[in-house]
């Protein structure tokens, strides 16, 4: 399965293989301690540090604005996983019913029922469709199957030229443009609808630039503090205890 779907793919399906086998035990299906799973290693995961910079956010708003007269329902998912940093499958399987104002309720989130806070440019994106019923889908796909954006968000990497980024690279963006605001952790983590603190660490690694510049802005901000300092002296100074 690793060869075949990816590393990440195997990993999930060895712990789903694992938690059914420990079940089995559990229930008397299986003699304890003969789990076959136990012995299996996971493979290495590995960290995605990818997120979009300015410029790249704005050259794929600029390629969804010219696919938006062919395809609207398509861009509209894709700019809304921006917006709200979602998963592209609570967005596609989105229902009318999960439209509360200025929230989305989603009950089955893939860790859990969680709430999306929606904030104007959000909104706006969901507005331009006619509200069906309740259990009508937002985003109305003649097939919502996971890969029904496979071949429009291929099409929008050449566009905005974004090689190898992903779909879900919009939404580690989404929290790193909140880290590089100063939101907490805990305020991300809500954002993103993570239950446990270090899920949400993974997501908020910063770019050199912007570490560059608070770097800048707070040694700015001590060395006023601190008032002038001739260096000269100080290492004339230096220099008078060495000897």
């Amino acid at each position: 399965m690793t060869d075949n779907n990816g590393p990440g793919a195997a990993n999930r399906a060895l712990a789903l293989a694992k938690a059914l086998m420990n079940k089995a035990e559990a229930w008397g299906y299986r003699a304890e301690g003969t789990n076959p799973c136990c012995g299996l290693r996971m493979n290495r995961s590995r960290k995605c540090e990818r997120f979009l910079s300015d410029a790249e956010l704005a050259r794929l708003g600029a390629a969804l604005s010219r696919a938006q007269a062919e395809q609207p329902i398509h861009a509209a998912v894709v700019t809304l996983i921006a917006l709200t940093g979602c998963r592209t499958s609570e967005i596609i399987n989105l229902r009318w019913s999960e439209v509360r104002g200025g929230r989305l309720l989603l009950p089955d989130s893939k860790t859990g029922p969680k709430t999306v806070w929606l904030g104007t440019a959000a909104r706006a994106v969901i507005d331009r469709f006619p509200r069906g019923k309740p259990i009508d889908r937002v985003f109305a796909f003649s097939a919502p199957r996971p890969g029904v954006l496979q071949g429009f968000w291929s099409k929008m990497r050449v566009d905005a030229a974004l090689p190898g980024v992903r779909l879900h690279d919009l939404r580690h963006s989404f929290a790193s443009f909140a880290a590089r605001q100063s939101e907490t952790l805990p305020m991300i983590g809500k954002l993103l609808g993570h239950a446990r603190i270090d899920s949400t660490a993974r997501y908020t690694h910063l770019d050199d630039n912007s570490v560059l510049q608070n770097a800048d802005r707070i040694g700015a901000q001590i060395a006023t503090l601190c008032g002038p300092c001739d260096l000269n002296e100080l290492l004339s100074d230096y220099r008078k205890n060495q000897a």
